[in-house]
């Protein structure tokens, strides 16, 4: 049976409707439906407008009862996402990496667009965890870029032997990916900070080893946020190629990889490989591509 909770949200529905069709009815037949006395062609005119005068005069005048279902609506859905955030805030589920022990991760996929794990992040993680690039991650500072839930820090901490990780995201990650630090018990060895791409990094952020990312290369029409990112890219691995920069990407649309092809990978040389997993369900086949990258001298990368 559904709960109280569940019958006010449908019955609150239920209201915004009814008052949008009220307001489109009252705007359209507003002068024609009050004739006296009614023709043959308005009497279900004037029916229909007795009701709803009886029902505006007990909830008011539309605009103002049309206001208050808003309200009451807005109300209903912040009520919901802080059920659902304590929720999932209490109740962290184990992601399967291929290792002998999972990683414990909350996500709260309706607060952020970031803070649910997508595909290219499970799989870096999982490709991480089972020993891919391990010279390069032993040992190693690292810094995450676009982190979201911190899955593929996490594991570069936990099971590839990284020395140090930096998560990095916008403000309103920062307490998820601390508590997901925490829920693995890796404060000793992981941080989250506040990256804003483009901007300058953070105090005391650097110089690192190894740079991470995963589904920060995604379709847009406004390229702003991607060229940012690539100037952070720049900031974290010099020309010398001292840094590796391992990125996990998911071919979506032609904007992304035209971006991909035309404006970043001509700054480093690479390798690349296709990384797959099984979904959840039976039928469903993960992939992405791992590119492995050092970043070219400027006298490379302009040719």
């Amino acid at each position: 049976a559904p709960s109280v909770f569940d019958l006010r949200v449908q019955a609150a529905f239920a209201l915004g409707r009814w008052l949008r069709r009220l307001a489109h009815w009252r705007s359209a037949h507003s002068r024609a439906a009050f004739r006296w006395p009614p023709g043959p062609r308005s009497r279900v005119e004037a029916s229909c407008a007795m009701e709803v005068a009886a029902l505006s005069g007990a909830a008011g005048s539309s605009s103002g009862s049309y206001a208050e279902g808003n309200s009451t609506l807005r109300g209903l859905y912040q009520e919901k996402l802080a059920r659902d955030r304590e929720r999932r805030w209490n109740s962290p589920e184990d992601l399967d990496v291929g290792a002998p022990s999972p990683l414990r991760l909350c996500s709260l996929p309706s607060q952020h667009l970031g803070a649910h794990l997508w595909t290219s992040g499970r799989l870096l993680a999982r490709h991480l965890a089972q020993g891919g690039a391990a010279p390069a991650l032993r040992g190693a500072r690292c810094v995450e870029l676009g982190a979201g839930l911190g899955a593929v820090g996490l594991a570069a901490a936990m099971f590839a032997g990284a020395a140090e990780v930096v998560m990095t995201d916008k403000a309103e990650m920062i307490p998820l990916l601390q508590h997901n630090i925490k829920l693995n018990s890796l404060d000793a060895v992981c941080s989250a900070k506040e990256l804003n791409w483009g901007g300058s990094l953070p105090d005391g952020c650097g110089p690192f080893d190894v740079v991470l990312a995963a589904d920060v290369v995604y379709p847009t029409k406004d390229p702003t946020s991607l060229l940012a990112l690539r100037d952070t890219l720049f900031q974290l691995c010099p020309a010398d190629g001292s840094v590796t920069f391992i990125l996990a990407y998911l071919p979506r649309a032609k904007e992304d990889q035209d971006f991909l092809h035309n404006d970043l990978l001509p700054h480093f040389d690479f390798t690349v490989e296709e990384c797959h997993a099984q979904g959840s369900k039976d039928t469903e086949q993960l992939s992405c591509q791992v590119f492995t990258c050092h970043r070219r001298g400027t006298a490379c990368a302009s040719v």
